[in-house]
């Protein structure tokens, strides 16, 4: 089916009155012709909804940036009110500078219960920029005959 322009514009009446997923509808069946602005809108119209699977599927359909700044803001108000999955949930998204990752870790060690996250999250995002090798993959081991 060819895209029609008729149908963008109405999307992007749609997105003025918050019907973001009747635009976003008409948006993806008329994606090659759907302007980088209109689908920006859409994806920050989005994410104020937390809908953030939604917004990635956006910026990828209308090859924009994902709205970084916001993500990590919107990250640090989560874990503002100690919502450490949501937090994570959007600083993996928005790549995360090492220092929100050690707020992040601080907040869960707080959390007796999240010890298992805490130690996976500095693993996987705070343990690595230490430059410290693992003891094993240094060392060799020879065989005892």
């Amino acid at each position: 089916m060819p895209a029609n322009e008729s149908e963008v514009l109405v999307g992007r009446r749609y997105l003025e009155r918050g019907f973001l997923d009747a635009a976003m509808r008409l948006f993806v069946r008329n994606a090659e012709i759907v302007l980088p602005a209109d689908w920006t809108r859409l994806a920050d119209r989005l994410l104020e909804r937390n809908r953030v699977p939604d917004v990635v599927r956006v910026c990828e359909l209308g090859d924009v940036p994902l709205p970084r700044e916001r993500m990590l803001s919107n990250g640090d108000a989560c874990l503002k009110r100690k919502d450490v999955d949501g937090a994570i949930r959007l600083y993996e998204l928005a790549g995360a500078d090492r220092d929100r990752w050690t707020r992040l870790v601080d907040v869960l060690t707080a959390l007796p219960d999240r010890e298992r996250l805490a130690v996976e999250v500095a693993d996987r995002h705070l343990a690595a920029d230490t430059g410290a090798a693992e003891p094993s993959a240094s060392r060799q081991i020879k065989a005892v005959h």
